[in-house]
């Protein structure tokens, strides 16, 4: 009996429930976009050429950006990062700074990979990325920087007459420091990876670490044998700055290892590696990663290297 009235006792909570008028749902909020484009007095043929490199990758390439925007970006990284400045470029340069952006980055991309997150959201066009000193001499008040990059935003300055004057081996020295920073980008956040292949080459181990210093010849033989290549050259002198110092340096050789060869295999040309390729453990390695970027993404990495203008 209990039983049977706890059955109609449910029942009645069910058909009330059903009978009470349901809350109606209101009219769907809209999403606004982040930006609204065009942003501005760009010319109208850069404006569309922004316009459609949203439309087909989903990216932003801005030009009016407030400081705001700029610090929102800067916010994951150090603490000092608000003391940058993004100083905005004159408008008028900006067809000049999306073709510059195209040829010595873009271009070498292929069409599913610029798709997918090989463009960061957001690309900000700027004049000068700037940081404040104080007590420094007037001539060291500001310290400049090539680019900037924090999160899904990447910031390019040059965005100035500078790209109508600038010469061919200028214009192969900035291309130099975009590939280097969207490459760092691209491993840093394993949209491009290292095969795991490369690190079965070479041996890592400290005792087989050769003596230092490498500026004797034997030792930077053994260096090269072993299948190290220089971490970075000095575009001043001209001179290969390397990565191993002392023995200490092999709790990261397998990092440093691999950034010497993203760095070389992407930004030395044929001629400058030819010395190096003699080796074979270096000359392995290089085909390794070479094939392997190709193969894998579709990315001639050399064309890239090799590319004048």
């Amino acid at each position: 009996m209990k039983h049977i009235s706890f059955i109609s006792f449910i029942f009645t909570i069910f058909l009330f429930s059903c009978s009470k008028k349901e809350t109606e749902i209101g009219a769907p909020v809209s999403i606004k976009p982040d930006y609204v484009l065009p942003q501005g007095n760009a010319p109208d043929a850069a404006n569309a050429r922004i316009q459609q490199l949203y439309d087909k990758y989903g990216s932003y390439f801005l030009y009016n950006f407030t400081q705001k925007d700029y610090e929102w970006v800067q916010s994951t990284g150090s603490g000092n990062s608000k003391l940058d400045t993004a100083v905005l470029g004159d408008p008028i340069y900006t067809s000049d700074m999306l073709q510059f952006l195209d040829d010595v980055w873009l271009k070498f991309l292929p069409e599913d990979f610029k798709k997918g997150k090989g463009i960061p959201y957001r690309v900000f066009m700027a004049d000068v990325i700037r940081q404040y000193r104080p007590n420094f001499p007037p001539e060291y008040t500001y310290l400049y920087f090539d680019y900037k990059i924090v999160g899904k935003a990447v910031v390019f300055p040059g965005m100035n007459s500078d790209l109508r004057t600038m010469t061919p081996a200028q214009k192969v020295a900035k291309k130099i420091i975009v590939t280097s920073a969207m490459w760092s980008y691209y491993i840093a956040n394993n949209i491009l990876d290292i095969p795991s292949e490369f690190y079965a080459i070479s041996n890592y181990t400290s005792t087989a670490a050769p003596v230092t210093p490498l500026s004797l010849p034997a030792n930077m033989i053994a260096y090269r044998t072993r299948g190290f290549l220089p971490s970075s050259y000095d575009p001043t002198f001209g001179n290969a700055l390397e990565w191993y110092y002392s023995s200490y340096a092999w709790g990261t050789a397998k990092t440093n290892d691999a950034n010497s060869f993203i760095t070389n295999i992407t930004q030395r040309t044929d001629a400058q590696m030819a010395p190096y390729l003699t080796y074979p453990l270096i000359k392995q390695k290089f085909d390794l990663l070479v094939n392997y970027y190709k193969t894998k993404y579709n990315i001639d990495v050399r064309a890239i290297a090799n590319a004048t203008y």
